[in-house]
């Protein structure tokens, strides 16, 4: 199997704003863009439809970015049975050209399945068992690397202090 890169640390948190300030503190990663209540054109959990939105803040840390999210939804869900408190880890992600071909090779069924767009698809798989975390396979496509080049590109003229946490919409990234 040729090695997966994992592009992005996804935590759960209770409290975005302050997950966020403490990833600023503790580990020097920033600026934090905050995009509230994300949603998707489908999500299934288990292969069964949910409703699901997510406030998710996300900034970089050297060349990792940080994912911090906050369900909106169903419990339970992907990110557990209940509301976590404080900020734990979830998943590593991973940008592929096939999700499908993706999912074949790890050889287990998607958790959970989300369309972002009609070009972007995420898929959750339970890999805790393996790696200690959940796996996210995220379509590797011009929407998803503006994502990812978001962060990026905001920590490369970042003074480290000025609005360590950013608001930003959807047509922004």
């Amino acid at each position: 199997m040729k090695p997966l890169e994992i592009k992005q640390m996804g935590y759960v948190t209770d409290d975005i704003e302050a997950s966020a300030l403490a990833w600023v503190e503790t580990m020097g990663a920033g600026p934090f863009f905050i995009l509230p209540d994300m949603g998707f054109q489908s999500w299934t959990y288990h292969g069964e439809p949910q409703q699901m939105t997510l406030d998710i803040a996300f900034g970089q840390v050297g060349d990792m970015m940080i994912e911090l999210i906050r369900p909106n939804g169903q419990w339970p869900n992907v990110y557990g049975n209940s509301m976590p408190r404080g900020c734990v880890p979830h998943h590593h992600g991973i940008l592929v050209a096939d999700v499908e071909a993706g999912a074949r090779s790890l050889g287990r069924e998607a958790v959970t399945r989300a369309e972002l767009s009609a070009e972007t698809e995420l898929r959750y798989f339970d890999c805790r068992d393996q790696t200690g975390l959940f796996l996210e396979l995220i379509t590797d496509n011009e929407e998803s690397r503006g994502f990812f080049a978001t962060a990026i590109e905001a920590t490369e003229n970042w003074d480290g202090k000025s609005s360590p946490v950013r608001p930003i919409s959807v047509g922004e990234n």
